[in-house]
């Protein structure tokens, strides 16, 4: 995997699209995570930049969310955390979500909060990722309207997923539909945005 496919989980975005001076940049994002050489850190346990950042819908107070694979022995990956992120004065603490266990590191990278989560199982079998997955295919399919209506969405104070399922009329649990729409393709997905009432990219 290459170091551009681990600092976003797919591939790095450019973007063009003006942003708040109260919102980080993206390519300040990105560079404030080179220089910490975080993911060469991180990089045994196949990282992945997930979360609202890389998909440019973020609003000032995001984290840089990254997923790992921790591998089977929990506490070893909690260890590797503590000695790389001693610097940084990281909050490291084993947790447990729907019944899995899980490790999660919370810290500051220049007053740019970051949490690193990680599981035993593979990445891409994370919920986090699955979601991200589909929520950037949705994104490069559909008009940029649809972006900054999901960026205004997330101001009014839901996060990722709610608002991405209010923004598409997804029905029921937006986690749940959201990890559904992994998997049809692109004519189906282009369905879906259409269907609530957006143009697809010309390219799409």
């Amino acid at each position: 995997m290459s170091a551009v496919r681990a600092l976003t989980g797919l591939a790095w975005r450019d973007t063009k699209q003006p942003m708040s001076e109260t919102i980080p940049d993206i390519e300040t994002v990105r560079s404030r995570l080179m220089e910490a050489r975080l993911f060469q850190r991180l990089w045994a346990f196949d990282p992945r930049w997930v979360g609202s950042i890389p998909l440019d819908i973020h609003g000032p107070d995001a984290d840089v969310d990254i997923a790992c694979s921790a591998g089977p022995d929990l506490d070893a990956f909690r260890q590797h955390l503590e000695a790389e992120l001693s610097g940084h004065d990281a909050q490291v603490t084993r947790n447990t979500h729907a019944g899995e266990p899980s490790i999660i590191a919370r810290f500051s990278l220049d007053g740019l909060p970051v949490e690193i989560f990680g599981r035993t199982r593979p990445v891409e079998t994370h919920e986090s990722y699955v979601h991200w997955l589909a929520e950037d295919r949705i994104l490069r399919l559909a008009e940029d309207r649809l972006r900054t209506d999901i960026r205004a969405i997330k101001l009014d104070g839901l996060k990722t997923e709610p608002a991405f399922a209010r923004a598409l009329d997804l029905g029921g649990d937006p986690y749940v539909e959201l990890l559904k729409l992994a998997s049809p393709g692109d004519d189906a997905l282009g369905q879906l945005i259409q269907t609530a009432g957006y143009a697809l990219k010309p390219e799409a």
